[in-house]
């Protein structure tokens, strides 16, 4: 359906709370995956003056859009969360598939999903969330604690004209002073939950943005919007720079020579358009003293994703972004030689190709945050971020250092930790290009396939789509094995008879289905599955309404109108399946007929629901 359509607080909240009780998961993430916390060691970093329990983040993009993927990523550690940028155009149509994580990692998506209202409320939502796991202890930390500190950094885009728009400058007011939104959202709660509606949540999310624009803003341009979102919002700026920064020249010996990727071909034109390096430099030194004469921070973030020409078939737009392992490499150096320039102490987040191997050093840079993408699109998912904290602890153990300023200075003979993060990030850009982590070689393989198409049921169950969905929208339920025999119901003469008709099976103890209102068909799942066909494709989706089934009535699939029906759409069919619990029986319509069989699957009756021929034979298997 490619349209991402959130839930009310009740629903995640009921879902956290009975789903932990239950198996020790939320959304599926596994407890003994999730990070609680190392005792000794004080792993908070300070972020435009909001304390963080961690220094690590997923980056704005697929992870950071709906309430679930920052629940996801809190759990595994993540404490600085980078919101999906918003922009004034916000009914964007970006082609499916939009994702390709195969090896490097290449997308076309590039901002929110959700109409801006809609986005407004899923990033308040998330924060109620989060506040509501603190207040009712479900992880077994008490509240109050440290552990909780989360900051929310919001990211926006593309133009001055949008930014300056009436809607984006309500935007921002309201999500800067949430207090009326959050009452609501608090408000909406069933009465079971009454001792939660007066939390005390802070109604001021955000202090900060991430300016991302788009490749070939003028530099005057992004200088104006800095001096907006200062001077009229009073925000700490971010400016996300990219790595067209370090030139053509530089990129194409990177990318091509050094780390061997041959078959990634560069935009000429967007080097053409981007801000230079000189440039660059030149605008954050100027902002740096407007920020400043004003109370506020100003920083850079390195880097965006880098345009390349479209040479493969996953995507039909002429150009893609690419991500991931080369990604790293461009990002590093042109973060090196722009801090080099601007000093050490100049403020620096960073996005580029992190993942557990690289993650403890970019930490020693002196980075904050340092924050994630495509690897979480990789198996394990969310899973992954618990092992980039698990290695820092094992680092600062190794170190024995107990806070991150300490590890900064650790493996430096600087007496700062600015001066250590500048030389260490020195000493990193000089070996990076060596390490074959980051070569073509090291980053061709595809994850495999085997000869076998994905049907609706009975799929190998390897389970890996579900936790590389950023959305949590695919799910496994537990069906047991199933073996029942079949009966083909003829109608003649107004008459029902039944006549055996094989057997059906299931050979699974699981079952593996999608959540389309959560679904954007990003195709991740896809590139991960062993199978062909796609598990959002294939596999039983499931809305959580009536209108949003309705509405995307091309698609197959399935919604519960009460506790006891469900409705559902196979082929042109469109079906009821109804428990009557007064008379413990199963009641089938197809439009036509109405059917009733026992908890056994045994017929028992049938009645017409419109005139029907004679000898009809009527298809039972759908409602098996």
């Amino acid at each position: 359906m490619a349209e991402l359509i959130g839930v009310n607080l009740a629903t995640h909240l009921e879902s956290i709370l009975a789903e932990f009780k239950a198996h020790e998961t939320i959304y599926g993430y596994p407890k003994r995956k999730m990070y609680l916390g190392f005792p000794g060691l004080d792993l908070g970093v300070n972020f435009h003056g909001r304390r963080a329990e961690t220094i690590l983040g997923p980056a704005s993009g697929p992870h950071t859009q709906m309430a679930q993927n920052i629940i996801l990523a809190f759990l595994g550690g993540s404490r600085i969360m980078e919101l999906k940028t918003v922009q004034i155009l916000d009914q964007l149509d970006i082609p499916r598939p939009c994702i390709d994580i195969r090896n490097v990692g290449y997308n076309i998506e590039w901002s929110q999903e959700f109409r801006l209202a809609d986005s407004l409320n899923e990033y308040i939502l998330a924060w109620v969330l989060l506040k509501l796991l603190e207040e009712t202890e479900v992880l077994g930390l008490p509240k109050g604690s440290p552990f909780y500190d989360t900051v929310f950094d919001i990211s926006v885009g593309y133009d001055l004209k949008g930014i300056q728009s009436r809607q984006m400058y309500d935007w921002l007011v309201n999500f800067k002073n949430a207090g009326a939104a959050i009452g609501q959202i608090l408000e909406s709660l069933p009465s079971k939950f009454n001792h939660l509606k007066k939390t005390n949540i802070e109604p001021n999310i955000s202090n900060s943005v991430t300016l991302s624009t788009f490749h070939g803003c003028p530099a005057d341009e992004i200088e104006s919007i800095v001096e907006h979102l200062i001077d009229k919002h009073e925000f700490h700026v971010i400016v996300k720079m990219n790595p067209t920064v370090l030139g053509y020249d530089n990129v194409d010996r990177i990318l091509h020579k050094e780390l061997g990727y041959k078959d990634i071909q560069l935009d000429p034109d967007s080097f053409e358009h981007d801000v230079s390096f000189d440039d660059a430099v030149a605008l954050m030194k100027r902002l740096r003293s407007f920020a400043k004469k004003r109370g506020r921070n100003l920083g850079a973030k390195f880097t965006n994703t880098l345009i390349v020409k479209n040479n493969q078939t996953v995507f039909k737009d002429e150009v893609m972004y690419l991500s991931g392992a080369p990604l790293h490499v461009l990002a590093m150096t042109a973060m090196h030689d722009f801090r080099t320039e601007m000093g050490a102490e100049f403020p620096i987040s960073f996005s580029a190709g992190i993942s557990k191997h690289n993650f403890v050093d970019a930490v020693a840079c002196n980075m904050t945050p340092v924050s994630t993408c495509t690897d979480l699109l990789k198996e394990g998912g969310y899973t992954r971020l618990f092992d980039y904290l698990r290695r820092l602890k094992e680092a600062m153990g190794k170190a024995q250092c107990v806070t991150i300023s300490d590890f900064v200075l650790s493996g430096s003979s600087e007496n700062s930790v600015v001066k250590a993060g500048l030389k260490n990030s020195g000493e990193l850009v000089k070996i990076l290009g060596d390490n074959p982590l980051y070569h073509q070689n090291s980053n061709k393989k595809s994850p495999p396939k085997i000869d076998s198409h994905l049907e609706l049921f009975d799929c190998i169950t390897c389970n890996k789509c579900l936790p590389v969905c950023p959305n949590a929208a695919n799910f496994s339920i537990e069906t047991g094995v199933i073996e029942w025999p079949m009966v083909q119901i003829n109608l003649s003469d107004g008459k029902f008879e039944t006549v055996k008709n094989g057997v059906f099976k299931l050979d699974k103890k699981s079952q593996i289905a999608n959540l389309a209102d959560f679904c954007n068909e990003c195709g991740d799942c896809d590139t991960y599955c062993p199978e062909f066909g796609g598990p959002f494709i294939e596999k039983p989706r499931f809305f959580f309404s009536e209108q949003s089934y309705q509405q995307f009535s091309s698609y197959d699939g399935f919604y519960f109108p009460t506790r006891d029906s469900m409705k559902g759409r196979i082929g042109e069919q469109e079906l009821l399946l109804s428990f009557d619990r007064k008379d413990n029986n199963y009641i089938w319509e197809n439009g036509t007929v109405k059917l009733t069989f026992d908890t056994d699957n045994q017929f028992i009756s049938g009645e017409t629901l419109k005139s029907q021929s004679h000898n009809r034979k009527i298809d039972s298997e759908p409602f098996y």
